[in-house]
C-alpha cells in the first residue's frame, strides 16, 4: 500500500472550467493499491494479476466522478489500452499481447465540483524469471512388471533469478506430472518477493511411464503472470530439457 504526493500543476482558468490537474502515483515502484491523500479519488486497487486483462476498483470522495480510463506506457505518452468505467468504481478492459514486459500507468479522468483531474496509478510489468539448471540422475531401476524402468534418484540444481518489480510479488512451483522441485530454498512458494536469487539442489522425481518431468515456476503481480515451464525427457541413455516462457 502506497501514499502519493501531488506534483505541482498550473491551473488555467477559462470561466468556470479548469485544466486537468495531475495527481501522480509517485512511489518509486508500482503496487497493487495506491491511496491518495488529496483529490477526487481516495484509492485505486488492481484486482487482477493478468497480462492481458486489467480490472481495478476505484474509491472516490464525496460527489466526485471518474468518466474515462486508459492504460499507457510508463512515460504516459503511448496508449496501450482504452479501458471502461462502470458505476464510477469498476475499471476494466483487455490488453493486447506484446505489452507484457512493459511498465505501465493507469490514467483516470475525474471531476470534483469545478475541478478536473488526471489521476495516475502505476502498473508493473509482468514478473521476470531467469532460469538455468542441470539434472543429475542415478540408480537406474530396470523395467519390471509394473514399470518401464526409471532412475530412482533425480537431483535438480537450479540457478534462479526473479524480479517481480513490486514488494508484494508471489511465486510458486506448478506441478504438472510429478512432485515439483522445491526451488525456493526448500520451499514450493515464496510470498512478498521483489527480487531474489536462488541456488538450491533439490531432490525430485518424474513420471516413469511417460519418461518426463514437467514443472513450472509461476510468478504474479498486479501487472501480470509469468509462467516458465521446464520439461525434461528422461531415458536411461539420455536426459534432455527444454525451457519455455509464457505470459498470462
Amino acid at each position: 500500500m502506497k501514499l502519493v504526493y501531488i506534483m505541482a500543476a498550473s491551473m488555467l482558468t477559462v470561466g468556470n472550467a479548469y485544466a486537468l490537474e495531475s495527481i501522480y502515483d509517485a512511489d518509486s515502484s508500482a503496487g497493487r493499491t495506491t491511496q491518495f491523500n488529496y483529490g477526487p479519488v481516495s484509492s485505486v486497487s488492481v484486482q487482477t494479476s493478468s497480462s492481458h486483462y486489467l480490472a481495478a476498483y476505484v474509491t472516490t470522495r464525496n460527489q466526485a466522478t471518474c468518466t474515462s480510463a486508459a492504460l499507457y506506457d510508463e512515460a504516459g505518452t503511448n496508449l496501450v489500452s482504452q479501458l471502461q468505467i462502470s458505476d464510477n468504481k469498476a475499471v476494466f478492459g483487455s490488453i493486447d499481447m506484446g505489452y507484457e514486459t512493459l511498465p505501465k500507468v493507469l490514467k483516470l479522468t475525474c471531476y470534483d465540483n469545478n475541478h478536473s483531474y488526471l489521476v495516475h496509478h502505476k502498473v508493473p510489468a509482468a514478473p521476470s524469471i531467469n532460469y538455468d539448471r542441470t539434472l543429475d540422475v542415478a540408480n537406474w531401476v530396470s523395467a519390471g512388471d509394473r514399470t518401464p524402468g526409471y532412475y530412482a534418484d533425480v537431483t535438480l540444481s537450479p540457478q534462479l533469478a526473479i524480479n517481480t518489480f513490486v514488494a508484494d510479488g508471489l511465486c510458486n512451483i506448478v506441478e504438472f506430472n510429478a512432485v515439483g522441485p522445491k526451488l525456493f530454498n526448500g520451499e514450493s512458494q515464496v510470498n512478498n518477493i521483489h527480487s531474489d536469487f536462488y541456488s538450491h539442489r533439490a531432490n525430485t522425481g518424474y513420471d516413469a511411464y511417460s519418461s518426463t518431468l514437467v514443472y513450472g515456476i509461476k510468478c504474479s503481480n498486479a501487472g501480470g503472470t509469468t509462467l516458465l515451464v521446464d520439461e525434461w525427457r528422461v531415458t536411461e541413455s539420455n536426459q534432455s530439457g527444454q525451457i519455455s516462457t509464457s505470459y498470462h
